[in-house]
């Protein structure tokens, strides 16, 4: 990562979003959707498939809103999140180091922690560390936590008002601890987490637009804090294993990535987890008869889940970079190119789905969701979040059957990836 001071770090932020704001004015739909700045992001995830199966957005990238030009790329090994020149050999300066021109600023990937957080992993990391997690975040590992996981979201909601802000007061406090105790954090640290879960929420959504200084710093520092902490849970842990995933984790792997690991599992996680719950609440919530069936059978929170992965997903975009020439829907993509799968729009393409607009939790499944595909830094809290967005719909249907909105959802400015929920005020 380049290290700045405050000044650099503010204008090159500053840069990339005036360029991202500069693009936009194009009427390009992928430019605008990176703008995030009001424009209906399903109206233009429909621009963006009406362009073609792969178009050459002007913002240098090739998009695609079709579900089998998607599916296809975030299956491709010669595609990753990770870009081809981080594992560039280093070049010897021989003289002196050039001053970069004003007009030259480093890429997004170069200048915040993306990397601490497990976030540019490659495929092959990615999959070798999922073999890891299964036997500790697989299905069958965290069907035994559901009684626990139902009596957390129970706690969150007891000591909450009749009037509350669903995600803040419960959500968040929920998936915070629950990924907690997975981790096996201590009870004197159990606050210091939840603090740092907060500040990095828009990490993943920072990947790809651009967030002011002051969110960035957060970020960082939060990815910092996090690590700090981590490093002092796996010093108990080497000394003192317990049964969590960071003992588990050291018996398998080297410290380093183990750290990582769990950093992505604490601030991603946790936050897809929550963004998760809040958005499928809220699509039940904005239908009644759907959530009185939920009410009515508990047992209908599976497919809320699936549907939402669907209709909206925590992860809206996904960013590759090519490591090699290729060839993708007929159109040739350069080594280092860069191909952006428009997964929320992917998820409503009318090829495959009947009626894709509408919210259907009994609709037929195609296959699974676009969002938590393998071989991608984000399938691995995918497991942990599909539990807890089930497990804590069915506590909540269970607790308060008469939930209804009591205002308008907020969501996180330039928040281009996950589209994420910050405040969704409801009454019971």
């Amino acid at each position: 990562m380049v290290t700045m001071n405050e000044s650099e770090l503010g204008r090159v932020l500053l840069t990339h979003r005036g360029v991202q704001w500069i693009i936009g004015t194009k009427d390009d739909p992928y430019a605008l959707l990176v703008r995030a700045a009001g424009d209906d992001p399903h109206r233009l995830g429909e621009l963006i498939r009406e362009r073609g199966p792969l178009y050459r957005s002007s913002a240098e990238a090739w998009v695609t809103a079709h579900h089998e030009v998607a599916a296809a790329a975030l299956a491709d090994p010669r595609l990753s999140v990770r870009h081809p020149d981080a594992d560039a050999p280093a070049v010897q300066d021989e003289g002196e180091q050039r001053e970069p021109m004003p007009w030259e600023v480093p890429a997004l990937r170069e200048i915040l922690p993306f990397g601490e957080a497990f976030l540019t992993a490659g495929r092959a990391d990615c999959e070798r560390v999922r073999d890891l997690l299964e036997p500790l975040l697989g299905a069958k590992a965290l069907e035994r936590r559901r009684p626990a996981a139902e009596q957390a979201l129970r706690r969150a909601l007891a000591g909450a008002g009749s009037g509350l802000d669903l995600r803040t007061e419960v959500a968040d406090p929920f998936a915070a601890g629950i990924v907690r105790e997975l981790l096996g954090v201590p009870e004197e640290d159990h606050d210091r987490f939840a603090a740092l879960c907060r500040g990095a929420a828009g990490l993943l959504d920072a990947t790809v637009c651009s967030p002011h200084l002051r969110t960035a710093r957060e970020l960082i520092a939060s990815v910092e804090g996090m690590r700090a902490l981590l490093t002092d849970l796996i010093a108990l842990r080497r000394e003192r294993p317990g049964d969590d995933l960071v003992s588990a984790l050291l018996a398998a792997t080297h410290e380093d990535e183990v750290r990582s690991v769990c950093t992505l599992l604490a601030l991603v996680g946790t936050d897809l987890s929550a963004t998760l719950f809040c958005d499928a609440v809220a699509e039940l919530l904005d239908r009644p008869a759907q959530w009185r069936a939920l009410c009515e059978d508990p047992g209908l929170a599976a497919a809320v889940v699936e549907e939402t992965l669907r209709h909206a997903p925590p992860v809206r975009l996904v960013p590759l970079y090519a490591l090699e020439d290729l060839d993708l829907a007929g159109t040739p993509v350069p080594a280092g190119g860069q191909v952006v799968v428009a997964v929320e729009a992917a998820g409503r393409d009318s090829a495959v789905h009947a009626e894709p607009a509408a919210f259907d939790p009994a609709r037929e499944r195609t296959g699974e969701p676009l969002v938590f595909a393998e071989g991608l830094p984000t399938s691995l809290p995918a497991p942990t979040a599909r539990f807890l967005a089930e497990a804590g719909l069915r506590a909540l249907a269970a607790e308060a059957p008469g939930l209804r909105p009591a205002g308008p959802v907020l969501r996180r400015l330039r928040s281009g990836v996950t589209g994420a929920v910050i405040e969704l005020p409801v009454a019971r």
